[in-house]
């Protein structure tokens, strides 16, 4: 009896330590079942209910409600000034979240009436496509008639006719090229005395620019009989006849960039020119006018800087080569 009285008892007493013992949340879900035993900066040793020690739990494991709870069971002054600053950094489960209200989208109304292509008229972005189109339409218009030769004031006109304008472009880059002006070369008359070869340079060693040298100036026959002019009144007669037939580079033919001049014009880029250049200048026929110069003084992808004579003052003038109808090989005192 004495024996079953003290089991008895010993049930009691367990049973009244589990009773008493608290349960402790993780911040994992799981729970702690027991009794701080103790506590330092490092965690907490539980005694559990089959009156073993548990490992240090530390403080950044437990969940809100169990460093609440810890701070219900701390039985020293230490244990709650350890435990309290972590306890009033705790959020406050009493403030609520603002709710959010979610609004509806109000979607703009579409329209219900039949759409063609006169809406474009409606809205400014419309309006402002119809200008670019508008403005590209006659700077197409002016590339194709500095290529193919046409007058520029015709051909941009036609295209700023709205609408039908478009069509101006279209015809004109169908036509073939217009042809150049070409230059006529007065014939040479020879003095009595004075072979042909003498009174005329040998155009044979200025290549063309299509790849062949042009064919020498005739000069007339001398006849028996008929009296030749003195050669001063022959040489004043035809002045242009004593030079050379200029090489002429024509929109349409080539197409003007900074490796056309660069490939076709080296010799006109040095300050000190050879020999059989000394004599010759560039002759530019521009939409802005007429340029003679004798050296690029500077090009870029874009244009070109050419060095030209103003009342015997040298000047560099900026040439586009956009604005480039044709260049010219010439003599400098040809007219």
């Amino acid at each position: 009896m004495r024996r079953l009285g003290f089991i008895l008892i010993c049930a009691l007493a367990v049973v009244a330590s589990v009773a008493n013992a608290a349960t402790f949340k993780l911040i994992d879900g799981s729970q702690i079942i027991g009794d701080p035993i103790s506590m330092n900066d490092d965690g907490v040793v539980f005694k559990e209910s089959d009156g073993t020690d548990s490992p240090r739990t530390p403080f950044n494991k437990f969940a809100p409600q169990g460093l609440k709870a810890l701070m219900a069971e701390a039985k020293s002054a230490h244990d709650r000034a350890l435990l309290q600053p972590l306890v009033d950094n705790l959020p406050d489960d009493t403030a609520k979240m603002q709710e959010i209200v979610v609004k509806p989208v109000q979607t703009p109304s579409r329209p219900t009436h039949d759409i063609g292509i006169f809406a474009i008229f409606g809205s400014s972005v419309g309006w402002m496509i119809l200008v670019v189109l508008y403005g590209a339409n006659i700077f197409a218009a002016y590339e194709i008639a500095l290529f193919r030769h046409q007058p520029v004031k015709m051909v941009c006109g036609l295209a700023a006719i709205p609408f039908f304008g478009v069509i101006s472009p279209i015809a004109f880059i169908a036509m073939p090229p217009k042809a150049a002006p070409v230059e006529e070369v007065a014939p040479v008359v020879v003095a009595e005395g004075e072979t042909p070869a003498a009174a005329v340079p040998s155009a044979a060693a200025t290549p063309h620019a299509g790849g062949h040298s042009p064919a020498p100036s005739r000069a007339p026959i001398h006849m028996p009989g008929v009296e030749s002019p003195p050669a001063s009144e022959a040489q004043a007669a035809s002045p242009a006849a004593a030079f050379p037939e200029p090489i002429v580079f024509a929109r349409g033919d080539f197409t003007f960039n900074r490796r056309f001049f660069e490939t076709k014009f080296p010799g006109f880029f040095r300050a000190i020119r050879a020999d059989a250049e000394k004599d010759l200048v560039l002759f530019f026929k521009t939409s802005r006018g007429n340029f003679v110069g004798r050296r690029i003084t500077n090009i870029t992808p874009n244009e070109l800087y050419l060095q030209i004579f103003n009342n015997d003052v040298t000047a560099d003038e900026m040439i586009p080569f956009i604005e480039v109808m044709e260049v010219q090989i010439r003599h400098k005192d040809a007219a």
